[in-house]
């Protein structure tokens, strides 16, 4: 939701030629978001890693192949299971399609992949994977030398986010598209989440840091491990297509702020357990506040002015509601430096109990 406050001169009334008094500004009151349960998921990386057969699929789709014979047999139930993992182990296959099976033979299983229809010549796929290969590693080598797990996982980030349009043409078509793969990302600028989501895995596998793909609610998002500890994050709905500056909301969130906004699918991969914020980017940057404190508020927001734009989040509802209310509807934002309330624009998102000031 974005508000454009009222122009500086009709927030005041003035009596008796001399005293002004404050007009509020009519907030809507917030909704707070109810948090969805962990549901009982099924994860599947640990059976899937501890087949052989697994790895001879993977080396065969590596190899370009769709149709191919394995040594065990399988059903299609754990090749189900199978084609969950490989989003996360082999986010750059971009070549398979959605259907699958495996029929028993007597030294084992045919394995048999659909080619998705968006690829019309299946000769020109090993090209293809060399442009998205390429186009990986120029990512990997324009993130600065000497750079922290942390800065690498944010310029990555910030990086998809800057040079990916989210596809809404591709996302309503009943058919999947290339827009749903790490190659729509990374070499054609278009995609959606999963296309968003299986690019910043690929891409963190260069790295050697850890992360995959989890899904849920009709949407793709990751998971990172960083210093130990693992973290979700969505660059799709950070990805802001307006005049808003890149979006950090769901960098490195923890469980109960990513379930304030999705629930999970029955079966996945890999499902961490995330806990910490001490690397959440408003952590680190000083614009997550655990209570609303108008003068420690107003001194971050001054603080933020040369950048003309600023982020706050709260870690609860309470101090989030506070903080609308005084700001907004009390006009206590007009005490921050830089502040000039008929040129400014807000934008609330009361899932994740932030505020973002464009000024």
């Amino acid at each position: 939701m974005i508000k454009r406050l009222l122009a500086a001169a009709s927030a005041f009334v003035f009596l008796a030629g001399c005293s002004a008094a404050v007009i509020k500004n009519e907030i809507e009151p917030p909704v707070k978001p109810t948090s969805n349960v962990m549901p009982n998921v099924e994860q599947v990386a640990d059976a899937v890693h501890e087949t052989d057969w697994y790895y001879e699929m993977c080396e065969e789709l590596m190899d370009f192949q769709l149709t191919f014979k394995v040594s065990e047999r399988v059903g299609n139930r754990d090749l189900k299971k199978a084609m969950e993992q490989l989003r996360s182990d082999y986010p750059e296959i971009f070549w398979r399609g959605n259907s699958y099976s495996a029929s028993s033979t007597t030294d084992g299983s045919k394995i048999t992949i659909s080619k998705p229809d968006f690829i019309d010549d299946e000769d020109k796929i090993p090209e293809m994977f060399l442009e998205l290969y390429d186009a990986a590693c120029n990512v990997v080598a324009s993130i600065p030398e000497s750079s922290s797990d942390y800065e690498k996982i944010l310029f990555v980030y910030d990086y998809i986010m800057e040079n990916t349009v989210y596809d809404y043409e591709g996302a309503k078509s009943p058919k999947r598209s290339m827009c749903h793969t790490s190659y729509g990302c990374l070499v054609e600028g278009k995609a959606v989440c999963e296309g968003y989501a299986a690019a910043f895995t690929y891409i963190m596998q260069m790295l050697d840091i850890e992360s995959g793909v989890c899904t849920g609610s009709n949407h793709a998002w990751n998971y990172v491990k960083l210093d130990g500890e693992y973290y979700w994050l969505d660059a799709t709905w950070d990805d802001h297509d307006d005049d808003y500056p890149l979006g950090h909301t769901y960098f490195l969130i923890n469980d109960e702020m990513l379930l304030r906004t999705r629930s999970f699918d029955l079966q996945q991969g890999f499902v961490p357990e995330c806990t910490s914020l001490k690397y959440n980017y408003y952590v680190q940057n000083g614009g997550f506040f655990e209570t609303y404190d108008e003068d420690q508020v107003i001194d971050y927001i001054s603080e933020c002015s040369g950048e003309k734009s600023c982020t706050l989040v709260f870690s609860d509802f309470e101090p989030y509601e506070s903080a609308l209310y005084s700001l907004f509807g009390d006009y206590k934002i007009r005490k921050a430096d830089g502040i000039v309330l008929a040129d400014m624009n807000y934008r609330r998102n009361d899932n994740m109990y932030s505020v973002e000031i464009v000024y």
